[in-house]
């Protein structure tokens, strides 16, 4: 019994703190949410919950609420000493609006952040913001603005509006290399890659090239042995259209 009421308490402090970091783990970036290893998840929900716990309560005392935080000790580390339960049994409502609002905000605020994040390129600005999905910044194009690997301050992903990439796969047929337009893919939750999926695709055996008669191509990762990724901009396509005027 006392096993559950301790494992309740802990769930309930840590909640807010899961909840709010599952809301700014969202859509490209969920895979690095569901990468992160049990002990990995455990220390940073532990910290962010004593971090929102920690102004929460400020907040709430300031408006003339006391908590009770003998009570809240003893539920965690010694049950046993607990004689009465009916400060909490009186207070349950109180105690669920403080949840509900802590964890409400924390996630409002989570998702807030992980916009600002994502709209002003922090993560590629600063390492200590960026996420693990390296595959996620090289197939978009992001890449290139994180200083590291982009050395030409000019071309930015703004500025990518294509993505050619050449694929060596191993097949039944031999090595082939697949060329197309790169349109879509999808990451693993270990943080590798599922599949490719290329647009306009051919293949080339030997010195013969193929166009492959198929709307879109879909090419499994575990197959690939090698591949070229090249990014195409705006301000190379309006070069070529100088260079090559139409008659």
């Amino acid at each position: 019994m006392n096993i559950a009421i301790v494992s309740l308490a802990i769930f309930l402090i840590v909640s807010p703190a899961i909840i709010a970091r599952r809301a700014y783990f969202t859509k490209e970036l969920s895979k690095s949410f569901t990468y992160k290893n049990t002990l990995q998840e455990i220390f940073s929900s532990i910290f962010l919950a004593g971090l929102l716990h920690s102004v929460w309560i400020v907040i709430v005392e300031g408006f003339g609420h006391k908590i009770d935080f003998d009570i809240i000790f003893k539920l965690l580390f010694n049950p046993n000493a607990i004689d009465d339960y009916g400060n909490i049994t009186d207070n349950i409502y109180n105690i669920i609006c403080y949840f509900i609002s802590l964890t409400l905000i924390a996630t409002i605020l989570s998702y807030l952040f992980r916009n600002i994040v994502r709209y002003f390129k922090l993560d590629r600005k600063f390492s200590l913001l960026r996420y693990d999905n390296n595959w996620y910044y090289l197939f978009t194009g992001e890449v290139l603005d994180i200083k590291k690997y982009s050395k030409d301050k000019t071309i930015s992903s703004d500025d990518v509006n294509q993505r050619v990439v050449d694929i060596l796969a191993k097949t039944d047929e031999g090595e082939i290399i697949y060329r197309g337009n790169l349109v879509d893919f999808q990451l693993h939750k270990d943080n590798t890659v599922e599949y490719l999926v290329l647009s306009y695709p051919e293949k080339k055996i030997g010195s013969k090239t193929k166009v492959i008669n198929s709307s879109y191509f879909v090419v499994p990762y575990n197959g690939i042995l090698n591949l070229n990724l090249r990014y195409l901009s705006t301000t190379e396509e309006k070069e070529e259209d100088k260079e090559n005027p139409s008659e």
